[in-house]
């Protein structure tokens, strides 16, 4: 009987590696740098996750110019009005989250930022800037649809996705909806319908892709998961198991690009972009992920990944 040990990728020559090589820091060390109080801009700003709500108006921007009508200042007005409206959904699910957040060291440092803010002006900066948001929406589009369905995936995001995770580990398919709503949103101020195939078909890529994307930064803090009383994907798996899992969704995540690829006009430089996209990243991923056992390389390889795909829109 063989006492060869499980595969594990989070072991590098032999050893395990340290919380602080996997992005998480113990619960017993020293406070974080980024732990110490900051302005009350900066930790509104902060609290309302601008780098990734501007992702998010990057999809409504993406699908609004990958319709064959698109045109390119609309398309930046409705990349800051879902901007604005991710902002509010992030404030008001980091209010949602607040006890949740003082479980794990890597939000810990919102607790902070709260008390530097207060609640009630989190409140406020939130309606206004989603009232602000659906309104630009709104101005662009000449109706009220598109708004409607930036709107849906706002209360997905703060009505279903953030009460469903302290619940399931399965809050992760209706948070792959909010993505989704945002590109379809754009597709529709450009005068498509959303149930036109182009925009089905390009918003699947990013609600595929949002599953390895939660499996891939749980995998990242697994340890830390595991001690928490919240349901996690990654009580269900081990560490090698779940990196495993994520790998095929990253493969069903790369159907999804062929399959858009095949399906949808495009210009040759949006098909160069797919192709490669498509053809490096489960290779790449799997490099990163199994042979140098760097998972949150792998997690940055993926977020490019989608950046290249919402570029190819843009320009196909």
């Amino acid at each position: 009987m063989s006492d060869r040990r499980p595969f594990d990728p989070l072991e590098k020559k032999g050893r395990k590696l340290f919380p602080h090589e996997m992005g998480v820091t113990r619960l017993d060390s020293a406070p974080l740098p980024f732990l110490k109080k900051r302005g009350r801009v900066a930790s509104f700003f902060r609290l309302s996750k601008f780098f990734l709500s501007i992702h998010v108006g990057l999809a409504a921007a993406a699908g609004s110019l990958f319709h064959p009508d698109g045109e390119v200042w609309p398309a930046i007005i409705v990349w800051v009005g879902v901007t604005l409206v991710a902002m509010a959904g992030s404030l008001v699910n980091n209010i949602q989250d607040r006890i949740q957040d003082q479980a794990f060291t890597r939000t810990k440092w919102r607790l902070e930022a709260l008390a530097s803010t207060g609640i009630l002006p989190l409140l406020k900066g939130a309606g206004i800037m989603g009232v602000l948001g659906l309104m630009l929406v709104v101005e662009v589009s000449g109706g009220f649809w598109p708004a409607a369905m930036v709107f849906t995936g706002l209360f997905i995001y703060n009505g279903v996705y953030t009460p469903l995770k302290k619940k399931s580990h399965l809050a992760l398919i209706p948070g792959s909806l909010c993505g989704m709503s945002a590109l379809i949103a754009g597709w529709m101020v450009a005068g498509g319908s959303p149930m036109d195939r182009g925009a089905l078909a390009a918003a699947l890529v990013v609600g595929v892709w949002q599953v390895p994307h939660s499996m891939i930064q749980n995998l990242i803090h697994a340890d830390e998961m595991r001690k928490g009383t919240y349901p996690s994907i990654t009580k269900l798996f081990e560490d090698s198991d779940l990196a495993f899992v994520t790998l095929m969704w990253v493969m069903l995540y790369n159907l999804s690009l062929y399959h858009l690829i095949f399906m949808a006009p495009l210009s040759e430089w949006a098909m160069f972009l797919l192709f490669v996209d498509a053809g490096f990243l489960i290779p790449f991923f799997a490099h990163t992920l199994f042979v140098m056992k760097k998972p949150w390389f792998a997690f940055i390889c993926l977020n490019v990944s989608l950046q290249v795909y919402f570029v190819a829109l843009i320009i196909s």
